[in-house]
């Protein structure tokens, strides 16, 4: 694990290019956030139960939603890079569970992911000024099953790419949880048509709980509901992810494919 979680790291924060892009985006993203809150003011957005601080709420989110999504794409793309250099096979021979050689890249990108949030904070310190809010240590727990949720959910489609080419699953599920779960804006200015959909999804209440915890916006529903969904979410993928990920494994060995795709 923790060489896996050298590896990716190294991989990805050894040029300090990296670390000027980080705060180059970091502040770009904020900007447009903050010139939108001043154009347009935030009484309606309070009304759609946002809360009284658009640039807040969409901060949240976005730093939640990058750390949650992290540990998903880290253990597709390690397979991947892993596949790529032809070193896959031999990795299989290491005598260590598979998985816990993904849930260290995972490790290495949620810390990437920690750091990232860091400088948000930062910046929107010296930017906005200092926050008033004050954060339960309750919201730690929705974002912890939020992390786990999305690391369960990287074994499983890890487990597809064993067999498969690579796929744009992490384009897909950052791009339905940006526009569905609530990310930058309340799922309640969303037409039913589509807001049925938002509720399908587990980071919908991690997101809703842990808001109501830092900000004290309006849950859609009870906070123990919002909890015990995104705990019971984190539990099934954490274990299914680890069954399919170990089906998946056995499979590929069997038919030889470990390796195949370059």
């Amino acid at each position: 694990m923790l060489a896996a979680f050298t590896q990716m790291w190294r991989e990805h924060n050894r040029f300090r290019i990296v670390w000027v892009a980080r705060m180059v985006t970091t502040f770009l993203f904020l900007a447009p956030i903050l010139l939108m809150s001043r154009a347009y003011g935030s009484e309606g957005f309070a009304a759609s139960g946002g809360g009284p601080d658009f640039v807040t709420f969409a901060a949240v989110g976005l730093v939640v939603i990058n750390a949650a999504t992290r540990p998903m794409s880290a253990t597709m793309a390690y397979l991947s890079n892993a596949n790529s250099v032809g070193i896959l096979p031999a990795l299989w021979t290491t005598p260590a569970p598979r998985w816990a050689l993904c849930l260290g890249a995972s490790l290495a990108t949620l810390v990437d992911a920690l750091v990232e949030g860091g400088l948000i904070i930062v910046l929107a310190f010296l930017i906005f000024g200092p926050s008033t809010q004050s954060v339960s240590l309750l919201a730690f727990v929705p974002l912890a099953f939020g992390l786990a949720t999305f690391w369960g959910l990287g074994l499983v489609f890890g487990s597809l790419f064993l067999a498969t080419r690579s796929w744009a699953a992490e384009t897909v599920v950052t791009g339905l949880l940006l526009a569905l779960a609530g990310t930058v804006f309340p799922i309640t200015i969303l037409p039913w048509s589509v807001r049925w959909l938002s509720y399908a999804f587990p980071h919908t209440y991690v997101l809703d709980a842990l808001r109501h915890l830092v900000l004290g916006t309006p849950t859609i529903v009870p906070l123990p509901v919002d909890l015990a969904v995104a705990g019971a979410s984190a539990v099934l993928a954490v274990f299914g992810g680890i069954l399919m990920f170990r089906r998946a494994d056995r499979t590929a060995a069997r038919r030889g494919v470990i390796g195949l795709y370059t």
